[in-house]
């Protein structure tokens, strides 16, 4: 059974609004650090992701502040300038203060105010979910040695999920990639493999919201635009082929390289990406990808684990899928987990 870990009270009251939203549809990460070139910035207490239609999502940040003196304006005024930095959609600020003037100041800034009475009624069941705090421990007791230069599984988690706040494109998911692929490699290690598999599930649900978020401006193309167009993200990044052509050409002219522009470009042009293509590119990829990616969110939380075996058919399939990608043996992966 899972250790439970006593919450403080900041903590408790995110993983209750974390509750409160996951119910109602949004996709929720809590304690997301915002980091630019290296620099942490700040943290966001919980990243909200709402997929209203094939061509729109809203993305918000909540600040909580669960305090006998929890200087509420000040917090309306900093939340609002941090959805202005991140250009997102809305932003709530939720406070125990009770004010009627909160509701009035917010609603003026276009800021949604969760007061004290509103903050009292919730309810919080530790039976089924892992808080935040337990997922970490469970990921920071492990090291890496190698591919990641002595960083914990922990600190691995952090730097994915920060990339749900600024890297929703393909460069933030060809990153996500590498993250997945060491998970799911580390699975065959049977001491790690239960924290491992948690690990895999989180990340592979953080890559299937960054692309639910790029799907929605090539939702309405044909399937073939739509495989051209993922081809090009998948190989190339946000650069796109244009792009990289471009910097190749200018890299071998400053370079004055004996190497053909031709010659680099075909190395590039590989097939590797074709799988991930033909998967994402259909229709009914492109209407489920948001439901999945809250599905693995919510396995990677559940406090009893749930095998690979187990899974629903669509959710065993995009994990079969991945590790297709990734040349991992179907039949191998899923027998560690029997």
């Amino acid at each position: 059974m899972e250790k439970q870990t006593e919450l403080l009270k900041g903590e408790l009251m995110e993983e209750k609004l974390r509750t409160y939203f996951l119910n109602n549809g949004y996709y929720v990460a809590r304690g997301v650090k915002y980091n630019f070139e290296g620099n942490e910035i700040t943290d966001i207490d919980l990243f909200l992701y709402g997929r209203v239609s094939s061509l729109s999502r809203i993305r918000t940040n909540v600040d909580i502040k669960n305090k006998k003196s929890p200087k509420a304006f000040e917090r309306i005024l900093w939340a609002k300038g941090l959805q202005e930095l991140l250009d997102f959609d809305n932003c709530v600020v939720a406070t125990t203060d009770k004010k009627d003037v909160l509701r009035k100041f917010g609603l003026k800034h276009n800021t949604i105010i969760l007061d004290g009475n509103f903050l009292q009624k919730l309810t919080y069941d530790t039976n089924y979910r892992l808080t935040e705090e337990e997922l970490l421990i469970q990921l920071g007791s492990i090291k890496c040695y190698k591919e990641f230069i002595n960083q914990t599984w922990k600190s691995i988690y952090e730097t994915s999920k920060s990339r749900l706040l600024n890297e929703l494109d393909f460069s933030g998911y060809n990153s996500t990639l590498i993250f997945l692929e060491y998970f799911l490699k580390n699975s065959f290690d049977r001491q790690k493999k239960d924290i491992a598999l948690r690990a895999s599930y989180i990340i592979l649900s953080h890559s299937l919201l960054i692309l639910d978020f790029v799907l929605k401006d090539i939702a309405f193309l044909e399937q073939n635009q739509r495989k051209e167009m993922l081809s090009d993200g998948f190989k190339y990044g946000n650069l796109g082929l244009e792009g990289v052509n471009r910097t190749i050409e200018m890299a071998v002219k400053i370079a004055n390289s004996k190497i053909s522009v031709n010659e680099i470009k075909k190395s590039l042009d590989t097939t590797e990406m074709d799988i991930l293509k033909e998967y994402f590119s259909r229709s009914e990829t492109t209407k489920n990808i948001f439901k999945w990616s809250l599905a693995f969110e919510r396995l990677a939380f559940q406090k009893g684990i749930v095998l690979p075996k187990d899974l629903d058919v669509e959710l065993k399939g995009t994990l079969a899928i991945m590790l297709d990608f990734f040349k991992i043996s179907r039949k191998e992966y899923f027998e560690i987990y029997n």
